[in-house]
């Protein structure tokens, strides 16, 4: 009897030393959960990828295909050090092909025109052949300081911000040039094409460029600084910035958000909303994952 009771004593010690090392833990990780904020009448978590990206700055969803492309930094973002490259991952959130196109410097800015996908590479446009996964082309411009993001329009025309030139960049025919220099365009970043216009973030509010004319014009304000800029095609505008938030906003009416993970760092890149699935996809950059939520 003095044996049995014993040995419940010793179990029952051993139980609560394991306990007492993975209750920090465990705390650690719920208080990390609740430290993130999602808007759950808006958004809902679907999938996350595995961490094994490098710095993924922008993704693009390529519904010809049906994959998603991931820009990799791998290193600091204007270093020209040729460790970028772009990654392949499906649209369940598995990485395919993590090494799908290698010899960049710090990519970020993604783009589709038909069979070749675009990427802006600090000073660099690249154009690279989908079905051959190989660079063809890197459209460069010497005077140009920190290129960004990426957009094309229905006539196959490439735009690329200029986040520290404030100015626009346009590939067109097979000349890249700069397009619009104006000192309004305040830390272009975010570039969404929509109908005649194209929509670029700032650091304060979106304004929108007439693509025939370049005329520029306040579009919403008092936005924060965008990172990333997509149409939900019901007029209202997903923004993230680089600190961890994601936005709805809307002409004439407050910004909502709907998510933040500024609590652990996590960050939020260049996003992309895929319509056709109501997905939104946020590369979190500091935490080299891609995760998918959908939009309600």
């Amino acid at each position: 009897m003095k044996k049995r009771i014993y040995y419940f004593l010793i179990a029952g010690l051993v139980v609560l030393a394991t306990a007492g090392c993975r209750n920090p833990l465990d705390r650690k990780q719920k208080n990390m959960v609740k430290k993130v904020y999602i808007n759950k009448d808006k958004l809902e978590k679907i999938w996350v990828t595995n961490p094994a990206l490098l710095i993924p700055e922008s993704v693009l969803y390529d519904s010809q295909r049906n994959v998603i492309y991931v820009s990799n930094i791998n290193g600091k973002p204007s270093e020209k050090d040729g460790n970028g490259f772009i990654s392949l991952i499906s649209p369940d959130g598995r990485v395919v092909e993590r090494k799908w196109v290698i010899g960049l410097d710090a990519p970020k800015g993604l783009g589709i025109r038909g069979d070749k996908l675009y990427v802006s590479d600090i000073q660099s446009l690249v154009e690279i052949s989908i079905p051959e996964r190989k660079i063809l082309n890197r459209y460069k411009d010497s005077l140009a300081v920190f290129l960004n993001d990426v957009a094309v329009d229905a006539d196959g025309n490439v735009y690329v911000s200029d986040m520290g030139g404030s100015a626009v960049y346009r590939l067109r025919n097979g000349v890249f040039l700069k397009w619009i220099h104006d000192k309004r365009l305040n830390g272009p970043n975010g570039l969404y094409v929509e109908d005649n216009k194209l929509l670029a973030g700032l650091k304060d509010r979106i304004v929108s460029i007439d693509i025939q004319s370049g005329k520029i014009s306040d579009y919403i304000l008092q936005t924060g600084s965008i990172d990333g800029l997509e149409g939900d095609g019901c007029g209202n505008y997903l923004i993230s910035d680089w600190t961890g938030h994601v936005y709805l906003v809307s002409r004439g009416k407050k910004k909502i958000i709907l998510l933040n993970t500024t609590p652990i760092k996590m960050q939020a890149a260049d996003i992309n909303f895929v319509k056709s699935s109501a997905m939104l996809l946020v590369p979190t950059f500091g935490n080299n994952r891609v995760v998918a939520y959908r939009y309600k």
